[in-house]
Parts: C-alpha cells; sequence; structure tokens
C-alpha cells in the first residue's frame, strides 16, 4: 500500500518540478488567493485547519560559479532584513538557506538558495517557502502581505505561487474516506482526474473552474489534489488540500 502511495504521489512531485512555470497564481487580493479560498472551503465543511503553505520557485541563470553564488546571497541579505543565514556544501551542491519568524502573522519563511556548480556547467534556483499555524484570517492578512513583499524582492520574473493547506476532521465528518473525498470534491466543485483508493488513506487529482490556471497532464488539466488519511481504529482524519497539487510530503 505505502508504495503505491508513494508512486502516486511521486507522480506528481516530478510533475511539480517539470511544470512549475507553467501554474500562475498572481492574486488580486488576499481573499482572491487560492490558499484563502482553500481553508474557508475547509471551514465551512467543519474542518479545522492546522496549517497552511505557500510555495514558488524560480531558476537563476546569473549564478554559474562560487563568486556569483556569494554575490546572489549578499543581494538577497541585504534586501531580506531580520533573516538567519547557514551555507552548506555537499560535493559540488552549494546552498545557502535564510530563515525568518514573523511573530504578528505567526508565519515561517524560508529562502533556499541552491546551486550546482560542476564541469564548468551550473544548476542554481532558489526556492521560497512560507507557513503559518491554524488559521486566523488576521494572522493570514498580515502573513500575506510579508509573504508579498518577500516574493518581490526574492524574484524577477514573477514566479508561479503554489498552495496547500491541512486540516483535521471533525468526529461528525464521515468516517468512509470516500465519502470524505466526494464531500470535497463537490465543495470545491470539482471533478475527479485521476484517484487512488485505499483503506485508510485516499488521494484524488482534480479540476476545478475556482481558479482558471491548470496544470497539464497527459491527458486532461488538473489544478487541485486532495488527500485524505485515517489513523487507526477509531482514529482522526486528516486531510491535505493543494493547487494545483500537494507540494509536501504527505
Amino acid at each position: 500500500m505505502n508504495k503505491k502511495i508513494s508512486v502516486f504521489l511521486a507522480i506528481f512531485f516530478l510533475g511539480f518540478f517539470i511544470y512549475y512555470g507553467s501554474y500562475v497564481s498572481q492574486a488580486k487580493g488576499n481573499n482572491d488567493v487560492p490558499v484563502m479560498q482553500i481553508a474557508q472551503t475547509l471551514l465551512d465543511k467543519d474542518v479545522a485547519v492546522t496549517s497552511w503553505s505557500l510555495y514558488t520557485k524560480e531558476e537563476v541563470p546569473s549564478v554559474i560559479s562560487k563568486e556569483t553564488f556569494v554575490k546572489k546571497i549578499n543581494e538577497l541579505k541585504f534586501s531580506l532584513k531580520g533573516f538567519k543565514w547557514e551555507l552548506k556544501r555537499e560535493r559540488d551542491v552549494w546552498k545557502a538557506v535564510g530563515l525568518h519568524y514573523n511573530k504578528d502573522s505567526e508565519m515561517m519563511e524560508e529562502v533556499q538558495l541552491v546551486s550546482t556548480l560542476k564541469n564548468k556547467t551550473s544548476d542554481s534556483y532558489i526556492l521560497y517557502h512560507v507557513a503559518g499555524k491554524a488559521w486566523d484570517k488576521h494572522q493570514w492578512n498580515l502573513g500575506y502581505d510579508e509573504f508579498q513583499k518577500s516574493y518581490h524582492k526574492i524574484f524577477t520574473f514573477n514566479p508561479k505561487i503554489f498552495s496547500c493547506v491541512k486540516g483535521q476532521f471533525n468526529d461528525k465528518m464521515k468516517s468512509v474516506l470516500s465519502l470524505g473525498k466526494d464531500e470535497l470534491l463537490e465543495a470545491f466543485k470539482a471533478k475527479t482526474v485521476e484517484s487512488l483508493v485505499e483503506e485508510t488513506f485516499v488521494s484524488v487529482s482534480a479540476y476545478t473552474g475556482m481558479w482558471k490556471e491548470v496544470l497539464p497532464t497527459k491527458n486532461n488539466k488538473m489544478n487541485l489534489q486532495i488527500a485524505l488519511r485515517k489513523t487507526g481504529l477509531g482514529g482522526k482524519t486528516t486531510v491535505v488540500v493543494g493547487t494545483p497539487i500537494i507540494t509536501s510530503e504527505y
């Protein structure tokens, strides 16, 4: 069972890195961004939101050597005040990781500059990930404002934003995972593209008209992924919703 789950999720994680440039989420306002819509939809279904995250990535063609890597780090340090940085190296891979915790929004920001420098070739990119706990609209607004500020300081080409929300069903939620899946699909006005159903785990890729942007697949288009897991006899049911896919391991 675990092998099936790993293979299923690995396909979409691979799709994320291949097609991350094909998806755009440009918000006109804090209430219009997918993560806000996902959280509100889950709350409407009596799901307690336990965490949320935004993730984006951009290639950095200007980093082609150790010197340009260090130069880029210094630029990030200058523009991103309050971040604590750590430099790591493993053979030909150089990585700089910057972390910043915002007390007002209770949001953690993480920036990674990763560069593989080998045989006069280079592959460099920046990852930006923010994560918040439980759902509070005031904290969300503060956090998203900080996200936007950092986003525009970090990136040059306005890369695409991926959203993910995790939650937990209350005791009133249907115990059968497939029924919970169907209820969420209906709430998101989504149609199934592909699904995996196990006794204690359900994952579905779907398409919803709530967002115009889509991720192309072999035969269809998708922009929503939902995963549900039940832990033990009488245990709680957790849910992860991501657009266009779940970008963190579930």
